[in-house]
């Protein structure tokens, strides 16, 4: 098979179209046949070595496809099904790759099977960080940062369906965007006293905080009530005002079920990945250059098979 390899960590140009094995499945495996992948910062920071894995090594960590052969009782997927998932940070930018059949779940039939391949990462990180750090619900009014994002702007959908009010925070030509995805308010995090004018809005500050950006983190807890619960996926040696707020930080878990849970909300359309660029999978390089610009809307997409991406126009 065809595969985008990373031989040794670096720049865009690191990534380089090489032949290599289809990849057997092991135990609770499932081969499967690659559509799209999603193209995130951790990719970018997978290939350049700030994330280290061992060289050499196929990027990509989300990805839609078809299933290859029979699964078994077991893994419960058919031959053909159409799937996406969450396999590892590596392993998507490829004609083929293998997941663990805990982690993949059926396309739900709202979501196309090339975009569905957007979804897995951010979603799943958006609804762990919503609901099992910060408990939002009903009435609860919840701050995202960096909201247009491809985690904010799912988040921002998913707070508004869990009932909670949100204040968003973008750049100012993401302002519309972001209120159109049900954000009541907006403030641009360009400016400095951002945390001010929230604090102004908010009787002083807000109690629910997912922080999606490492830039949005001093901000976060300048906008934030005494003892504030801000969940992030950001890490970080040190956390702003940390005696004052209460950060959880946490990695998004690859997880089948959650991806399940989801499908009813993409199926009715009341929860849409926005997918601002599809690129062939082949010019990976210039998706890497463009999410390391940073302020992207939505999300990037790899489109790695051939009929699909001349009917996309990838």
């Amino acid at each position: 098979m065809q595969a985008i390899m990373v031989s040794e960590p670096g720049g865009p140009d690191a990534l380089q179209v090489t032949e290599t094995e289809i990849p057997e499945p092991g135990p609770g495996e499932v081969l499967v046949r690659v559509l799209a992948a999603g193209v995130g910062p951790w990719d970018a920071s997978v290939r350049s070595g700030r994330i280290p894995v061992p060289a050499p090594f196929i990027p990509g960590a989300e990805f839609s496809g078809l299933v290859v052969g029979d699964t078994g009782d077991e893994a419960a997927f058919e031959d053909g099904e159409p799937v996406y998932g969450y396999p590892a940070l590596t392993g998507c930018y490829a004609e083929y790759v293998t997941c663990p059949s805990e982690q993949l779940a059926p396309v739900p039939a709202g979501l196309s099977r090339a975009d569905a391949a957007a979804v897995p990462v951010d979603a799943l990180t958006a609804q762990q960080g919503l609901e099992d750090q910060l408990n939002v619900g009903t009435g609860d009014t919840v701050l995202i940062t960096a909201a247009a994002g491809g985690l904010g702007h799912l988040a921002v959908q998913i707070a508004r369906l869990l009932g909670a009010n949100v204040i968003g925070t973008a750049s100012p030509q993401h302002h519309d965007f972001v209120h159109k995805l049900g954000a009541e308010l907006v403030f641009d995090h360009m400016q400095p006293d951002w945390p001010d004018q929230v604090k102004a809005e908010t009787a002083g500050g807000v109690d629910l905080v997912l922080a999606c950006a490492p830039p949005t983190l001093a901000g976060a807890a300048r906008a934030a009530h005494d003892g504030a619960l801000i969940a992030t996926p950001v890490h970080s040696d040190g956390y702003p005002e940390g005696d004052r707020v209460q950060w959880l930080p946490y990695d998004g878990q690859a997880r089948g079920p959650g991806l399940i849970a989801l499908a009813p909300w993409f199926d009715d359309e009341s929860l849409q990945v926005h997918v601002t660029h599809r690129y062939y999978w082949k010019n990976a390089a210039q998706a890497h250059r463009e999410v390391e610009k940073g302020h992207t809307r939505g999300k990037l997409l790899l489109v790695v098979d051939d009929d699909l991406a001349a009917q996309l126009g990838a």
